[in-house]
């Protein structure tokens, strides 16, 4: 009854938007006239559009926003866009993301995200990993969060939605620097400090331009080791360099060249006891690096337009795990070693006739390389997976009734040939034979939509949309023990969807509101599996899962200067049958039908109000702000003892206030808090029984930043 009560009255509220918006209509029209110079453009459906007009729940996070954020990266800004949750990645300097509570089930070392994630055009998605990079936020242009399957345009992996960090291009025409500078002392731990900085040089003048940023933060510990005798030991440090060349030769041709160079370096994991500490006699440090190039090219025939997008990501991950219940000063030793070569190929038809149309191809290579040592073994885990995909995808609109009405439908073929091999025998014995294992996995993805725009200030959609995540090979063991396992299906997520967006009141309340239904077949489970009575660690099929959600935004602009907004989501995705794992003891039920899935928030919220007023005659003005974000308990099932144990991690309710002092166009100084009300739970469930993640404690800090 609950869960019907919460769903219809998520439907009662589309549904009174949709019925209130002809009456807006001719309002908002003639508001349009004089304030279309502030719509917000995206690239949601790879080509510029305003973002009220894209028929997808799409939230768009601003640069100017981004780089007064005082403390995380690209991580801590989604925290407040609705629908999403932040994990840890247990490997160290990365996150997982889980988009209306589909998640990859904490499978950081066997089975890939199911979010897609581009840093511009770089697909940042590996084999069988899950670990997304926590990059700098300064300097960005935007990020896009995209919610729901897109699998039409954005391929694998965007199961759940895609998130889009997109960067300042280089400005051909004008000379700019900025730079900021941040320190802040957290309680009970080491202070923080950071610094950023970029410039823009113009070579030639409209036609060639040079941007360069960099940072540097130092993010001081709050967790003790004391059986080491280390305090604060938690300490991170991250260094990123990005360059980008950007050229305008004729008014028909552009080109794009781009690096971005990240190191991360942490001394010790976020989890601890509700003491604060480690109970660790070893060193744990983690490491995530990567590498990322690019290259763009575009050329406009004025009936259409082609582009090439080009891109190589090298990205390392380095971790050691606590492992002395075997043995003393034991360690497991992980690293993740991923290349991958990216190529794209999109046209996109000119102007905004009643037909749009877009087809393309997509073609990567990409490889991880896995090693693993623990000490008490005479040779490390060491093996391969490569990946060899391509992928051939149109989409096409047509406007009927001046524009009003769209239907859109889409279609993407893709094809992954994946080839696992073994190097080194995974029980460090060279006599045992050496594993190898080639399978094929291919998937058709469509979407449809109808599109209602009533007006430039209101549209209303349906959408149905599949996004779908490939498949791999089992590990080498098994496949040496049982040659005639299956390898690992691809899974494939549907959604049904309707939503409206719009804005009211002349423009003073603006809103984004989506109700879905998901259907989630094949999920892939890391379980425990039986094979010729010999337990083995494995990846599994499981059931499915199912069920409805509810995203809302809100912002409302009441009096010159004031802005307040606001995010709700709910979902209610659960099991359709029981997931059983095999122990020495016999089988266990991890989770029975109808529970939710693992790492899967049933809530999430976020509020936020920003006040800006004069100071004085100079121009100066004041800037009080204030945000909180809120998340349901997340639930996961783990062994222990033979038996399965519930965790669930507590309801962050996490609060930061700023006050700051700016100048137009030239600085801006501010004092802020973050966690204020001090908060000290467990942030997610842990990935095994020792690990309870923690958030940073009340942190009080200063900032300064520069503009010419």
């Amino acid at each position: 009854m609950r869960s019907k009560l919460k769903t219809g009255s998520g439907l009662g509220a589309l549904a009174a938007l949709l019925w209130t918006a002809p009456a807006f209509a001719q309002t908002a029209d003639d508001a349009d006239k004089s304030g279309s110079a502030n719509e917000i453009v995206v690239t949601a459906q790879k080509r510029e559009e305003r973002l009220q007009d894209v028929p997808i729940s799409i939230t768009s996070l601003g640069g100017k926003d981004l780089d007064a954020q005082a403390s995380g990266g690209v991580s801590e800004a989604l925290r407040s866009v609705a629908g999403i949750s932040i994990t840890s990645s247990p490997q160290g300097g990365g996150t997982q993301l889980t988009i209306r509570g589909v998640a990859a089930n904490g499978a950081t070392l066997s089975g890939s995200s199911t979010s897609a994630f581009y840093i511009d055009s770089v697909p940042f998605g590996l084999v069988k990993s899950a670990i997304l990079p926590d990059t700098n936020a300064y300097d960005m242009s935007r990020i896009e969060v995209l919610r729901g399957p897109q699998g039409t345009l954005y391929g694998a992996n965007a199961l759940n939605g895609v998130v889009r960090v997109l960067t300042n291009d280089a400005s051909l025409d004008r000379f700019e620097f900025k730079a900021r500078a941040g320190v802040a002392a957290t309680e009970s731990g080491d202070q923080s400090y950071r610094t950023d900085m970029a410039v823009n040089i113009p070579l030639v003048e409209d036609k060639l331009g040079l941007r360069i940023v960099g940072g540097f933060e130092n993010a001081g510990g709050w967790i003790d080791q004391p059986a080491r005798g280390i305090r604060n030991a938690n300490d991170s440090q991250s260094r990123n360099i990005r360059i980008k060349l950007n050229g305008q030769p004729t008014d028909a041709f552009s080109f794009g060249l781009s690096a971005w160079i990240s190191r991360i370096d942490q001394d010790a994991p976020a989890y601890a006891n509700e003491d604060g500490n480690q109970l660790t006699t070893v060193p744990l440090p983690q490491k995530l690096n990567y590498d990322a190039f690019s290259a763009k090219l575009g050329y406009d025939f004025g009936a259409f337009q082609v582009s090439s997008a080009t891109s190589y990501l090298k990205f390392t991950n380095l971790s050691e795990r606590d492992y002395t219940n075997l043995a003393a000063n034991q360690t497991l030793h992980t690293e993740i070693r991923s290349k991958i070569f990216t190529e794209e190929l999109l046209i996109n038809s000119s102007g905004d006739g009643d037909w749009r149309w877009s087809v393309g191809g997509f073609y990567r290579d990409a490889s991880d390389l896995l090693n693993q040592t623990l000490f008490v073994l005479p040779a490390p885990i060491n093996f391969k997976d490569k990946s060899r995909s391509f992928a051939a995808f149109g989409e096409v609109t047509r406007s009927f009734m001046d524009g009003t009405l769209e239907v859109t439908g889409g279609l993407r073929y893709f094809k992954d040939r994946v080839t696992q091999i073994e190097l080194t025998p995974t029980t460090g014995n060279p006599a045992q034979p050496l594993a190898r294992r080639t399978d094929s996995f291919e998937a058709v993805t469509p979407r449809a939509v109808v599109t209602w725009l009533p007006s430039r200030r209101f549209t209303a959609y349906a959408s149905y949309s599949q996004g779908f995540r490939s498949g791999f090979n089992q590990s080498p063991t098994i496949i040496r023990t049982a040659p005639g396992i299956p390898p690992v299906k691809a899974d494939r997520l549907s959604n049904y969807e309707v939503g409206a967006k719009g804005s009211l009141l002349g423009g003073a309340l603006t809103f984004d509101a989506a109700v879905y239904y998901i259907d989630w077949k094949d999920i892939q489970q890391n379980l425990n599996v039986d094979i010729n009575g010999v337990v083995f660690a494995a990846t599994v099929n499981g059931p499915k899962a199912s069920g409805l959600g509810t995203d809302l935004s809100l912002t409302a602009h009441p009096i010159e200067g004031l802005d307040i907004g606001g995010t709700f989501s709910w979902n209610g995705l659960d099991l359709a049958g029981p997931i059983v794992t095999q122990t020495a003891g016999g089988p266990v039920t991890l989770y029975q039908k109808g529970d939710r899935l693992a790492f899967s928030p049933e809530y999430t919220a976020s509020g936020f109000l920003e006040y800006r007023f004069p100071i004085g005659q100079a121009g100066l003005k004041g800037v009080l702000s204030g945000s909180m974000t809120y998340r349901s308990k997340i639930p996961a099932r783990l062994l222990a003892a033979g038996t399965a144990r519930y965790f669930l991690s507590d309801e962050p309710l996490l609060a930061r206030a700023s006050l700051g002092l700016e100048s137009p166009d030239k600085w801006t100084a501010s004092l802020y808090a973050e966690n204020i009300g001090g908060w000290n739970g467990i942030t997610q469930p842990p990935t095994d029984i020792s690990q309870q993640y923690r958030v940073r404690p009340r942190t009080f800090g200063l900032q300064f930043e520069f503009r010419y």
